[in-house]
């Protein structure tokens, strides 16, 4: 009886020994799966986030990279127009190279050696294969051509390596004028004596034709270092002239205020007073952006003084100013709008413009 209850006593233990080991088992293989899954989760994410970091520099980079690309793309597209623009061909040297050309083309002398030696300068401005026989024909012109004045007026037609130079001319022609008149002169014979013969004295003088006023087109060709003209010039006549509408006061006349006219004239009068006796941190006082004619001009008076409501708390004042040189009678009448508000029951000018027009 005692060895079936020591049997059956030792076997409850072992099994709840078994059951403890297994438990243990089950909680070691519970925190084996868990702590491999948590790794393996840590990692993947980790993965994930760099492969995502990554993607995100390159795209980054590859956009600023071709900004970069596009903005020199750009800019170099911009210095190739604007050497087609303003290229070596619309360069100060161009033009000195037309005026010396035009100074030689447009004047020609009557004399015949003079001719000549214009014609062998004339013929190193020109292009290779071009004559100055195909520019002109001066067989028929027995006078000659004086340039008065050449002004640049225009480049047009310009591409890098041509352009053409528009001016604008004044010349003046002449015919020469022969007069035949008998003279005597004392011509000596064989013994030494003299006597008096009758000779004919051709002389010449220069009859102005008149002068003229046009235009003429150089055309100019470069290689970058240096000029030619490489096609014949041509006249054209001078632009016909307008007249434009001079600028005026477009100001709405409903706007007018008539009531505060006086006491906004009486302080103008004031205001350009000080405006030419003033400096100009005196005038600090006075308006918003100062400014002064201290020395160079009295205050004469207004004209055409008009005042008109302008924005909230502030009046315009448009009137033609009678300004005099210092020291001299000479009188001068200038545009002026001011733009006036009241601040401590003084006027004082917000701004100051220099037309009636704005």
């Amino acid at each position: 009886m005692n060895f079936f209850s020591k049997l059956k006593a030792g076997l409850k233990r072992n099994v709840k020994q078994g059951r403890k080991n297994v438990m243990k088992d089950d909680r070691r293989l519970k925190s084996s799966r868990f702590n491999g899954r948590f790794a393996f989760s840590i990692t993947f994410w980790l993965v994930l986030a760099g492969v995502v970091f990554f993607a995100f520099q390159s795209w980054a980079r590859t956009g600023f990279l071709n900004e970069k690309v596009n903005g020199y793309q750009d800019q170099a597209s911009a210095q190739i127009a604007s050497l087609n623009e303003v290229g070596f061909s619309n360069s100060p040297a161009g033009t000195d190279y037309a005026n010396r050309f035009l100074e030689t083309y447009l004047n020609v002398p009557s004399d015949k050696e003079e001719r000549e030696k214009r014609a062998e300068t004339l013929q190193s401005f020109l292009a290779e294969g071009l004559k100055v026989g195909e520019l002109e024909n001066l067989s028929a012109f027995e006078g000659k051509r004086v340039l008065k004045d050449v002004s640049l007026y225009d480049v047009k037609n310009v591409r890098e390596d041509a352009a053409s130079y528009v001016y604008r001319i004044d010349y003046e022609l002449f015919n020469v004028i022969e007069t035949k008149e008998e003279v005597e002169v004392k011509e000596k014979d064989e013994e030494g004596e003299g006597k008096l013969v009758t000779e004919e004295k051709v002389t010449t003088k220069d009859e102005s034709v008149g002068v003229k006023q046009e235009m003429i087109v150089v055309r100019l060709g470069t290689d970058g270092n240096s000029f030619n003209v490489i096609e014949q010039p041509f006249y054209q006549a001078l632009p016909s002239e307008t007249r434009l509408a001079a600028v005026s006061d477009q100001t709405d006349q409903a706007d007018q205020n008539v009531k505060v006219e006086d006491e906004l004239k009486q302080f103008a009068t004031q205001f350009f007073t000080s405006y030419t006796t003033n400096s100009v941190e005196e005038m600090s006082y006075l308006m918003e952006n100062p400014e002064s004619l201290q020395g160079l001009y009295d205050y004469r008076g207004v004209e055409d003084f008009v005042v008109y409501d302008g924005e909230e708390g502030q009046y315009v004042l448009k009137s033609i100013v009678l300004l005099q040189e210092a020291n001299t009678g000479l009188q001068t009448k200038h545009p002026f709008t001011l733009v006036v508000s009241k601040e401590n029951n003084k006027y004082y000018v917000q701004e100051l413009k220099h037309t009636i027009g704005g």
